[in-house]
Formats: C-alpha cells, sequence, structure tokens
C-alpha cells in the first residue's frame, strides 16, 4: 500500500469535509423577515424574527415607528429570505414578560375576541398576567389567551 496516496486521500476526504460544514454554516443565515399568517388577523411582516418556546417576536414597520411585536396565536410562518432560518430560543413568552416586559406600556389583544387594551404589564404570577388599563382597570390574564403584544418601548436591562 502506497502511504502517500493514502495520506492524500485522507487530505482530501478531510478537506471536502471541512468545506461541507462551511457551506452549512453559510445555509444557515439567519432570517430577516418573516411572513407571519394569523388566522382571525391580518398578515403582517416582522424583521428580525425570533421564534421562542411557544411565540414569535420580532419588529414591525408602521408609519415610519419601529415597534415590537410578540404573537403566540398563529397559523404559520414564512421567512422571507430564500436559504435561511429563523434564530429560535427555548425562551417561552413568561421569561421574556418577567425579563424586559413588567412596567412596559403594551397594547395586549386576547385570543378568541377582538378586543385591544392599552396598559402596563405588572406581573406574571404562575402563569397568569397581570394587567392595568390605561383607564386604571386590573385584569388578570391566563398567558394562553394573549394572542399578542406590542411594546412601543422595551427594556433591555434585564430583570431575573
Amino acid at each position: 500500500m502506497n502511504i502517500d496516496a493514502l495520506l492524500e486521500d485522507l487530505e482530501a476526504e478531510g478537506y471536502f469535509a471541512s468545506s461541507n460544514n462551511e457551506e452549512d454554516k453559510e445555509s444557515e443565515t439567519i432570517c430577516k423577515q418573516v411572513l407571519v399568517v394569523r388566522e382571525s388577523l391580518a398578515d403582517l411582516y416582522l424583521s428580525l424574527p425570533l421564534l421562542g418556546k411557544n411565540f414569535v417576536a420580532g419588529f414591525v414597520n408602521k408609519h415610519s415607528k419601529s415597534t415590537w411585536m410578540i404573537i403566540q396565536d398563529y397559523v404559520y410562518l414564512q421567512p422571507q429570505d430564500y436559504g435561511t432560518c429563523l434564530q429560535s430560543t427555548k425562551i417561552s413568552i413568561k421569561r421574556v414578560i418577567q425579563a424586559h416586559l413588567i412596567g412596559a406600556s403594551v397594547k395586549l389583544g386576547l385570543r378568541n375576541t377582538s378586543s385591544e387594551h392599552l396598559g402596563y404589564i405588572i406581573r406574571v404570577s404562575g402563569l397568569i398576567l397581570e394587567f392595568v388599563t390605561l383607564e386604571a382597570k386590573t385584569f388578570w390574564i391566563p398567558l394562553d389567551s394573549v394572542s399578542y403584544l406590542v411594546v412601543e418601548k422595551i427594556n433591555t436591562q434585564t430583570n431575573l
């Protein structure tokens, strides 16, 4: 057996293996925009989307103003950049709210109704969201009843 030929074969195999890994990494570029299809509400596009354990979140551009939106109630997602994948995390919506949205001013949409409420998130206790409207009415809402949250300003400091 020719050792030089064997070494050349091994080097060639190693080269192609590393080239394939680089191609795989390049093909896993992060999606910059996703179409969110919802059953009872209008479809919308989210920029810089994040797919969580039980939600999708991203920025919505409306009237030259960017807001951050968390959506739990959707039918499917379609990345708008060919060959990209959604950035994902195993974090739940409860953890996002606890870490960044306590005290935040939000617009809250509820599932199975067309109602929207403006107000502030006070806390999450178990799976219940305490929410106070601008009219000073307090609601205790099950987290799985929240269809979406629209956040004008997000707290970038972690509260955990």
